[in-house]
């Protein structure tokens, strides 16, 4: 590891918060890549599953009246169940290997959404239980699915607010149902404690100065930052996977 790691870790963790909180996408989609240059990948992914803990709280109170609740439990059920199934086998799998799939796959369905401007089919039907579900594996396995789930909501034409507020309810019962699997792996040590209250701080700052903006950013533009935000985010998770 580098000297100041820590600090690094942490300069890291705020804009993750920040910027994933504006573009739509999950902060692990920025943080995890990159979070792994400073600590493992196991510290990495719990301290990720924390911080989401945490932003998630914050928006969920800041956004509550926002949350779109059907679309909620049809996304959020499968993704809880999937996201601990996940983390159970995180240890077992490859994950240069998944965060190549993943990158591949974020580069294609954002491209094609991009040039060719196309929704989902039966959105209301098929695509919160598969994208809730992918999404969640994906969050478990390897500490990112949050891109996946943004696609998928972009499909049923919701506004910033009740974007961002759906997407952090979906996004809660996973995170706290899997930061408690690492923990039971054995991912942290009390050497890694004291990232407890930083973490905190960073989620609510990051997560005011976020609301701040979000509100002034219209549905189309804010469709369009999600899908550029997914397309940069799959060549991060490609290069960050060889080192």
């Amino acid at each position: 590891m580098t000297e100041h790691h820590e600090t690094y870790f942490l300069i890291l963790a705020f804009f993750s918060e920040l910027i994933g909180t504006l573009s739509g996408v999950s902060s692990s989609t920025l943080f995890i890549p990159l979070g792994k240059l400073f600590e493992s990948i196991q510290v990495t992914l719990a301290l990720t599953a924390l911080l989401h803990v945490m932003g998630n709280s914050v928006r969920t109170i800041m956004y509550w009246k926002n949350i779109n609740w059907p679309l909620t439990l049809k996304f959020g059920i499968p993704s809880i169940i999937m996201s601990g199934l996940g983390a159970h086998y995180s240890d077992l799998f490859s994950a240069q290997v998944f965060s190549i799939a993943l990158g591949l796959f974020l580069i294609g369905i954002s491209s094609y959404f991009h040039f060719f401007k196309t929704k989902f089919i039966f959105a209301g039907t098929w695509l919160p239980y598969l994208g809730g579900g992918l999404s969640g594996l994906l969050t478990g396995l390897i500490g990112s699915g949050g891109a996946v789930r943004s696609l998928a909501l972009t499909a049923f034409d919701l506004n910033p607010l009740t974007f961002t507020a759906t997407s952090t309810l979906i996004d809660f019962g996973g995170d706290i149902f899997r930061f408690f699997i690492y923990l039971q792996k054995g991912y942290l040590t009390s050497a890694h404690y004291f990232y407890f209250p930083f973490l905190l701080m960073i989620a609510l700052g990051a997560n005011w100065l976020a609301r701040i903006w979000i509100k002034r950013i219209p549905k189309e533009r804010f469709e369009k930052i999600v899908l550029i935000f997914v397309f940069i985010m799959g060549f991060v998770s490609i290069g960050t996977s060889f080192f």
